[in-house]
């Protein structure tokens, strides 16, 4: 058993500001934001609500939430206990338990009604100690397989690219029929997914019939801890921004989330059951890590190729990193399909785009994303630079 394991303690560096969020999404009532502190308060609305009493406040703030809160023009929640129970009142020593965490952030637009608007938060534990699902970390990894495999094997390419090219057709035959073409394009992925199965699948059971789907997959050979910190981690509300293709400058975008800092480490192991994994080649942890830089490497080219407006040091910044993971970084789920057309860069650009248009028809990829798709590089700001989000480094 011993000679088919492969077992290693792993290191994940943080590169670039990284959110890796759950399900949940904090509307304006449920925070506070202490812009004056540059502090993101999540209330502990049981304490909230006392403290408000002792204040003989809780009535009012009841008529605020019902009437103000909602308007255009309404104060924050912040603005609203400033003017009615004053600023002294609501540090984070004074405030105390009616806070329930506390998330760091410089940015205030003043004048809008609410200056985060949603705020996607990073994941956290029961205990609300940050840390990164091991669900994540497997997914970057078998994407990065994949990807590999597709590069490598021509046979194996030939065959998603001729599914894939499916998509051109029904989005020309078909566009102007949303419902339909989405149908179709579902009934696409889904015949990739087949294939893709089929070329990863390794186990039977005792009687020689295969499992079925993904529990047949080598892929079972490859096991991913959570990543846990090695020391406390800083996080901070950062705002998106679109940097196009073909414009200079940056678009903000009023999404918000909750992001780990760079040079934040966490600790992880990898196991490989190399007698599942060798099916497909893989035979050391020392292997998938060369895969994650090849993969993330092909990447970083093909981004650096197009987005040539782009400031140079963002590309620069993430020369450390070796994968891509978490929230912003929609993009890179569609390697896939450009690892498929490593031959065809164009094709996979034009697949792409067909796919973004038929999905989200409002935002015209159809005539603006000609040169790249998606054309817009998702951004963020922190301590005064820009930088790609998700950017991580695993190693030893």
């Amino acid at each position: 058993m011993s000679n088919r394991i492969d077992h290693a303690q792993l290191s994940l560096t943080i590169v670039s500001p990284t959110n890796i969020g759950g399900p949940e999404k904090l509307t304006t009532k449920d925070y506070m934001y202490n812009y004056d502190a540059g502090e993101v308060y999540l209330l502990n609305n049981y304490e909230w609500f006392q403290l408000l009493a002792r204040h003989n406040k809780l009535a009012e703030f009841e008529i605020y939430m019902q009437n103000e809160m909602v308007r255009p023009n309404g104060r924050t929640m912040y603005d609203w206990a400033k003017n009615t129970i004053g600023a002294s009142q609501l540090t984070k020593d004074v405030l105390g338990p009616a806070i329930g965490s506390i998330m760091k952030s410089s940015i205030y637009n003043e004048g809008r009604k609410n200056s985060l608007n949603d705020i996607t938060p990073q994941i956290r534990g029961a205990n609300g100690e940050v840390y990164i699902p091991g669900s994540s970390i497997k997914g970057v990894i078998d994407s990065a397989i994949i990807s590999h495999m597709l590069r490598k094997n021509k046979t194996f390419r030939v065959n998603v690219q001729r599914e894939l090219k499916k998509v051109l057709y029904a989005y020309n035959e078909f566009r102007y029929k949303k419902g339909y073409c989405k149908k179709l394009l579902r009934d696409i992925f889904n015949s990739i997914d087949k294939i893709i199965l089929e070329h990863i699948h390794v186990l039977t059971k005792d009687d020689g019939k295969p499992f079925r789907g993904i529990l047949a997959s080598a892929f079972r050979g490859i096991s991913v801890s959570d990543a846990m910190p090695m020391s406390a981690i800083q996080t901070e509300v950062l705002k998106k921004e679109d940097s196009c293709v073909d414009e200079d400058g940056t678009h903000e975008i009023s999404v918000h989330r909750e992001c780990i800092l760079p040079n934040q480490k966490f600790s992880f192991t990898l196991t490989l059951d190399t007698a599942i994994t060798k099916e497909i080649g893989i035979t050391s942890v020392d292997q998938v890590l060369e895969i994650l830089q090849e993969d993330f490497d092909a990447t970083h080219e093909l981004l650096s190729s197009k987005f040539k407006k782009v400031s140079p040091s963002i590309f620069k910044a993430l020369e450390p990193a070796n994968a891509y993971i978490g929230s912003n970084t929609g993009f890179i789920q569609k390697t896939i399909i450009m690892a498929a057309f490593t031959d065809d860069e164009k094709t996979g650009i034009d697949i792409i785009r067909a796919i973004l248009d038929i999905n989200f028809g409002k935002a015209k990829h159809a005539t603006k994303d000609s040169f790249m798709a998606p054309r817009a590089m998702k951004l963020v700001k922190w301590n005064g630079h820009y930088y790609e989000m998700g950017g991580i480094h695993i190693g030893r």
